[in-house]
């Protein structure tokens, strides 16, 4: 018989399926059972649910589906494998794959961000919620992104090196947007920084705009996400980091002009406002969604789409159906 905690992390994984379309993470579980009070927001709960969750699922008393783990490396398949032909085509055969093709063939693309000023990149600080982030920029912009990809926290020099040469291929016309989503603590600040540092070096472009989508101060407070509690020797640590004073100098800054940032100072402290992006996903999905939503949509111009590029595709689609009926009628001559 499944138990209790089983039970609630079913219904809170089939919730966050429903709302967000991908399996959710261990974290982000552990975020919603949380918040419900099933839960407490420590390490120790944590452990605790990987393992109730781990024998659950090898019990059969959890779908193996709804639960993702980006942590180990796809498996690479390696045996060599020839195809070849032991059933000749018909006739009928042959005229479906023919027509197919007509049905299908195209030479000219347009590409709705082609007339625009940017060109947007989404970058994730964690591999684990490449797949979310993906799925979130799919439905609240179905014009898409240049590229999304993960960073892996501070990111290689070969892996920042080769986006720098994928901004290459960004017109000279357009300027490069790169949106990041980081967690809202030390590290993740840092993260944002030296990454941004790197790529202008590595690029050569002047040009890059550079805006963290999330997690911000902003959305902590207004969308009260939980602050993620450490144990008072980790604490101690993070005091005698430079990443960490610097952060804590930033939130004392910002509590001095904005009396929300101060309310949420006064509740947690200083040195517990620390906010992992898996928050926000898990319990806000939907306002995850809106915030890239926005970001993105602040760099697609709608009036240059509708009277520059939209006609271009509608001519381009009136001419697509004279080239098929055109090439049809070709293809019935030729099957005659």
């Amino acid at each position: 018989m499944r138990s209790e905690l089983v039970t609630k992390a079913l219904e809170e994984a089939q919730e966050h399926y429903r709302l967000v379309g991908v399996p959710a993470t261990l974290r982000e579980l552990f975020y919603r059972l949380a918040s419900k009070g099933v839960i407490a927001l420590t390490k120790n709960d944590y452990k605790k649910l990987s393992d109730v969750l781990a024998r659950a699922r090898y019990r059969g008393e959890f779908p193996w589906h709804l639960m993702k783990d980006t942590s180990r490396q796809a498996p690479r398949w390696l045996e060599e494998r020839t195809y070849y032909p032991t059933k000749a085509l018909t006739e009928d055969d042959l005229k479906k794959v023919l027509e197919e093709y007509v049905n299908s063939y195209s030479n000219v693309s347009v590409n709705p961000w082609e007339d625009q000023k940017y060109r947007v990149f989404v970058v994730v600080e964690k591999d684990s919620l490449l797949d979310t982030v993906e799925a979130a920029v799919k439905r609240a912009f179905p014009f898409g992104v240049f590229q999304v990809r993960s960073i892996r926290g501070y990111d290689s020099a070969t892996d920042v090196y080769n986006l720098a040469l994928e901004l290459g291929l960004v017109p000279e016309n357009q300027k490069p947007v790169v949106l990041q989503v980081s967690d809202f603590d030390p590290t993740g600040e840092d993260i944002v920084r030296d990454f941004r540092e790197r790529l202008v070096m590595l690029s050569n472009r002047k040009d890059i705009v550079f805006e963290k989508v999330a997690v911000t101060i902003d959305q902590v407070v207004d969308l009260d996400l939980p602050c993620k509690p450490e144990k008072l020797e980790e604490i101690q640590k993070l005091r005698r980091d430079a990443r960490y004073g610097k952060h804590i100098a930033k939130i004392r800054e910002l509590a001095e002009r904005d009396p929300r940032v101060k309310a949420l100072v006064d509740k947690y402290g200083t040195h517990e406002i620390r906010v992992e992006v898996e928050a926000m996903t898990a319990l806000r999905p939907k306002e995850f969604e809106e915030a890239l939503r926005k970001a993105i949509e602040r760099y697609f111009d709608r009036e240059v789409y509708e009277k520059v590029t939209k006609p271009k595709i509608e001519e381009l689609k009136k001419k697509a159906e004279e080239v098929k009926a055109t090439s049809s009628e070709a293809l019935k001559r030729l099957l005659r």
